[in-house]
């Protein structure tokens, strides 16, 4: 048949990649241009420089001061956390650049549910802090990035993975300054479909992401160091997980990014926790 020849499944396969690479250029291309705030949609003009508007970025709490050296979670006091003292994580530290809480949070479930283009604005806020933090050389080794992948039913669903945008536009971001990384979209992969971790408790947590995760491309991470990114860490649980299958598969360390981090709690409704959050 003619037409079996003229599509052939390595042409298809082509065609495919193609139109895979052109589809993420227009994504890329349509999302550094714009003028106005991408929470509030206020007009501005220093759009991409500045994805949002100035009165939105005070409402995002920043995590600052006080942080735990292993998870990067914001503390009371100096020196690690206490839920890092009860269940040291496997990764060698962690870093985020908001704390999760109110408005940060509202923006990070839009950004799941329908609004992907705001893992720009967190990509980029995530890179600019990473890089200012000096916890990697970037001179003396490219680092391979990797991101918390989600089942292919529930990526279905929601259309994409916020936790591959947020990498995407990390890598971009390193890259604008210069910065080599190698990001791998198929590093890992979510064997199973798991229950939703905000309804669970610590234990739990860590039970249900302890055998979700698998690795894929074991050669590519022996003797490297693994940038791990996802979008938000509360226990540290699928962190720990997807690090301890990274080092198992002979990763040389683990470095875990997120968006943002729930900062540590002390007591309940007290104002050690109204303070933690300013």
């Amino acid at each position: 048949m003619p037409y079996a020849r003229l599509f052939t499944r390595e042409k298809m396969g082509r065609i495919a990649c193609f139109g895979k690479r052109f589809f993420r250029w227009i994504r890329t291309h349509s999302e550094t241009r714009g003028y106005t705030c991408d929470r509030c949609g206020k007009e501005i003009f220093t759009y991409p420089n500045s994805r949002l508007c100035e009165e939105c970025e005070k409402l995002l709490p920043k995590n600052r001061a006080k942080t735990c050296p292993k998870c990067g979670r914001k503390t009371v006091s100096d020196g690690v956390c206490l839920e890092c003292k009860s269940h040291a994580p496997a990764f060698e530290i962690g870093y985020s650049p908001f704390v999760y809480h109110q408005e940060t949070a509202s923006l990070i479930n839009r950004m799941k549910n329908g609004q992907p283009w705001l893992a720009r604005y967190f990509g980029e806020c995530m890179a600019d802090g990473f890089f200012k933090k000096n916890a990697f050389d970037f001179e003396s080794e490219t680092p391979l990035v990797a991101f918390v992948p989600m089942s292919e039913t529930r990526k279905r669903e929601r259309g994409y993975n916020q936790a591959q945008r947020l990498a995407e536009a990390f890598c971009e971001r390193l890259k604008a300054k210069g910065i080599e990384t190698e990001l791998c979209e198929n590093m890992l992969y979510k064997r199973v479909e798991t229950l939703s971790q905000k309804d669970l408790d610590k234990n739990t947590r860590r039970k249900n992401a302890q055998e979700a995760y698998r690795v894929q491309e074991k050669k590519l991470c022996k003797d490297r160091t693994v940038l791990l990114i996802d979008d938000i860490m509360t226990t540290s649980a699928t962190g720990n997980a997807c690090a301890e299958k990274l080092l198992k598969a002979g990763a040389k360390r683990v470095l875990f990014i997120t968006a943002c981090s729930l900062a540590e709690k002390v007591h309940e409704n007290t104002w050690i926790d109204n303070f933690l959050l300013k």
